[in-house]
Protein backbone atom coordinates (compact mmCIF):
# COMPACT_ATOMS: atom_id res chain seq x y z
CA UNK A 1 0.00 0.00 0.00
CA UNK A 2 1.45 3.46 -1.10
CA UNK A 3 0.27 6.34 1.54
CA UNK A 4 1.36 10.41 0.50
CA UNK A 5 1.74 12.00 3.56
CA UNK A 6 1.34 15.41 2.70
CA UNK A 7 1.48 18.56 4.68
CA UNK A 8 1.26 22.35 4.10
CA UNK A 9 4.38 22.87 3.06
CA UNK A 10 4.31 20.31 0.27
CA UNK A 11 1.03 21.35 -0.81
CA UNK A 12 2.13 24.94 -1.08
CA UNK A 13 5.43 24.04 -3.07
CA UNK A 14 3.74 21.95 -5.66
CA UNK A 15 0.96 25.01 -6.59
CA UNK A 16 3.97 27.28 -6.41
CA UNK A 17 5.39 24.29 -9.37
CA UNK A 18 2.15 23.99 -11.20
CA UNK A 19 2.08 27.82 -11.36
CA UNK A 20 5.73 28.72 -12.73
CA UNK A 21 5.24 25.88 -14.97
CA UNK A 22 2.10 26.99 -16.30
CA UNK A 23 3.83 30.79 -17.01
CA UNK A 24 6.74 29.79 -18.64
CA UNK A 25 5.65 27.75 -21.28
CA UNK A 26 2.74 30.45 -22.09
CA UNK A 27 4.88 33.36 -21.96
CA UNK A 28 7.29 31.56 -24.05
CA UNK A 29 4.71 30.43 -26.33
CA UNK A 30 3.18 34.50 -26.52
CA UNK A 31 6.65 35.58 -26.75
CA UNK A 32 7.40 33.53 -29.96
CA UNK A 33 4.07 33.80 -31.77
CA UNK A 34 4.54 38.00 -31.62
CA UNK A 35 7.99 37.50 -32.85
CA UNK A 36 6.66 35.51 -35.78
CA UNK A 37 4.16 37.77 -36.43
CA UNK A 38 6.36 40.69 -36.46
CA UNK A 39 8.85 38.99 -38.97
CA UNK A 40 5.68 37.92 -41.06
CA UNK A 41 3.49 41.40 -41.64
CA UNK A 42 0.69 39.62 -43.62
CA UNK A 43 -0.17 37.25 -41.73
CA UNK A 44 -0.37 39.76 -38.76
CA UNK A 45 -2.18 42.08 -40.86
CA UNK A 46 -4.95 39.03 -41.58
CA UNK A 47 -5.18 38.41 -38.03
CA UNK A 48 -6.11 41.75 -36.95
CA UNK A 49 -8.57 41.82 -39.63
CA UNK A 50 -10.41 38.35 -38.01
CA UNK A 51 -9.65 39.77 -34.90
CA UNK A 52 -11.43 43.16 -35.59
CA UNK A 53 -14.51 41.81 -37.05
CA UNK A 54 -15.18 39.04 -34.84
CA UNK A 55 -15.34 41.57 -32.14
CA UNK A 56 -17.21 44.40 -34.36
CA UNK A 57 -20.26 41.07 -34.94
CA UNK A 58 -20.01 40.64 -30.83
CA UNK A 59 -20.26 44.00 -29.89
CA UNK A 60 -16.29 44.26 -28.88
CA UNK A 61 -16.75 42.00 -26.10
CA UNK A 62 -14.83 38.79 -26.09
CA UNK A 63 -16.51 35.65 -24.77
CA UNK A 64 -15.92 31.85 -25.69
CA UNK A 65 -17.90 31.98 -28.71
CA UNK A 66 -15.91 34.74 -29.95
CA UNK A 67 -12.49 32.80 -29.63
CA UNK A 68 -14.56 30.10 -31.23
CA UNK A 69 -14.79 32.50 -34.52
CA UNK A 70 -11.55 32.82 -34.62
CA UNK A 71 -10.20 29.99 -37.16
CA UNK A 72 -6.71 32.01 -38.48
CA UNK A 73 -6.09 32.87 -35.24
CA UNK A 74 -6.84 28.80 -34.47
CA UNK A 75 -4.05 28.19 -37.13
CA UNK A 76 -1.46 30.58 -36.00
CA UNK A 77 -1.60 29.45 -32.47
CA UNK A 78 -1.19 26.15 -33.84
CA UNK A 79 1.90 26.52 -36.01
CA UNK A 80 -0.23 25.90 -39.23
CA UNK A 81 0.40 29.40 -40.62
CA UNK A 82 3.53 30.58 -39.25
Amino acid sequence: MFVLDFNIGLLAAQCFVFLVAGFETTSTTVSLILYELAQHVDIQKKLQEEVDEVLKRNGGHITYDCIQEMHFMDKVLNGKYL
